[in-house]
C-alpha cells in the first residue's frame, strides 16, 4: 500500500449536497459549541427549505451565506447564481442549483493481490488527502492511531476527509484546554459589562488599566483560538483502519 488513490472529482449531486450541509453543521456545532445532539429533524430534498435551515440551526440569511459558501466551498460569485433567479420553495430546488456549481469525491478503486478492496481504496484515499494538506503521512498505517492526527489536523478530518461519505462519521467531539477560546471571551464579555461602567468613575488612571485588562482578555481569546484540542473523538472510530472501514461503506468508487 505504498502508492496513493488519487481522487476522481465528478459533478455533484442534490442529495451529496444536502448530506454535506446537514453532516458539516453537525459537527460545526458540536466542535465549535459543545452542544450534545439534539433530536434531529428530518430533511429530505421535497422538504421546504425552511425545514433543511432548521435543521442546520442556520437562522438569518447573513448567516446562512457564510456557512453555506464555507462548508461547500462556494465562492461569492457562486453563491450569488444561487439565490438569485426566481424563487426556491423546496430543500430540491436550493440543492440543484448547488449541485451544478460543485464536484463531488469519488474514490479510485484500487485492487490488491489481484482483488479490489474498498476499504483499502478509501484508506490510500485518506492518507492522499493528508499528504496533499502537508503532512507527513511516513507513519501512518491501517493501525495507526486517529487521536493524534485528528487533534493536530482536525478540520481536514471533518472537511476532505468527511466529504468522502457526508453523513457517515459520528458526530465528533471536541475537548478544548479549560481556558480556551469561548471561557476567556465569555470573561472578556463579562469584564467588559459589569466593570466597564465602574471604572470610569474612578479616573483616567482606573480606566486605563480596565482597557488593559480587558485587551489581554481579548488576545488570549485570539491566541487560544489557534491551539489543538486536548483530545477528539469520532464515536468508537479508534483507527485508520476503522475509519477507512466506515467510510468505504457509503463512499462512491469508481474503478
Amino acid at each position: 500500500m505504498e502508492s496513493a488513490s488519487p481522487v476522481v472529482k465528478v459533478p455533484a449531486t442534490p442529495e451529496y449536497v444536502l448530506d454535506v450541509l446537514l453532516e458539516q453543521s453537525r459537527h460545526e456545532w458540536s466542535k465549535s459549541l459543545n452542544l450534545s445532539e439534539e433530536e434531529e429533524i428530518p430533511v429530505t430534498l421535497d422538504s421546504p427549505l425552511d425545514t433543511l435551515f432548521e435543521a442546520c440551526q442556520l437562522y438569518d440569511s447573513a448567516v446562512i451565506s457564510i456557512f453555506t459558501k464555507d462548508w461547500l466551498g462556494l465562492s461569492e460569485s457562486d453563491w450569488a447564481q444561487v439565490v438569485s433567479g426566481s424563487q426556491m420553495h423546496t430543500v430540491r430546488d436550493f440543492c440543484e442549483r448547488i449541485a451544478v456549481r460543485m464536484t463531488m469525491p469519488v474514490i479510485s478503486l484500487e485492487t490488491f493481490i489481484g482483488r479490489t478492496c474498498r476499504p483499502a481504496s478509501a484508506f490510500l484515499t485518506i492518507r492522499s488527502l493528508l499528504q496533499e494538506a502537508g503532512v507527513d503521512v511516513a507513519e501512518i498505517a491501517p493501525s495507526t492511531a486517529l487521536s493524534k492526527m485528528t487533534r493536530r489536523h482536525l478540520d481536514l478530518f471533518l472537511g476532505p476527509i468527511a466529504k468522502l461519505a457526508p453523513g457517515v462519521l459520528p458526530t465528533v467531539q471536541v475537548k478544548r484546554p479549560v481556558w480556551d477560546t469561548n471561557w476567556i471571551g465569555t470573561a472578556a464579555i463579562l469584564y467588559y459589562l459589569l466593570l466597564g461602567p465602574l471604572s470610569v468613575g474612578y479616573g483616567t488612571a482606573a480606566y486605563l488599566l480596565f482597557m488593559f485588562v480587558f485587551g489581554c482578555l481579548v488576545l488570549a481569546a485570539y491566541a487560544t483560538k489557534e491551539r489543538n484540542p486536548v483530545r477528539v473523538r469520532f464515536g468508537n472510530l479508534r483507527t485508520f483502519r476503522d475509519l477507512s472501514e466506515l467510510i468505504a461503506q457509503r463512499a462512491a468508487f469508481q474503478a
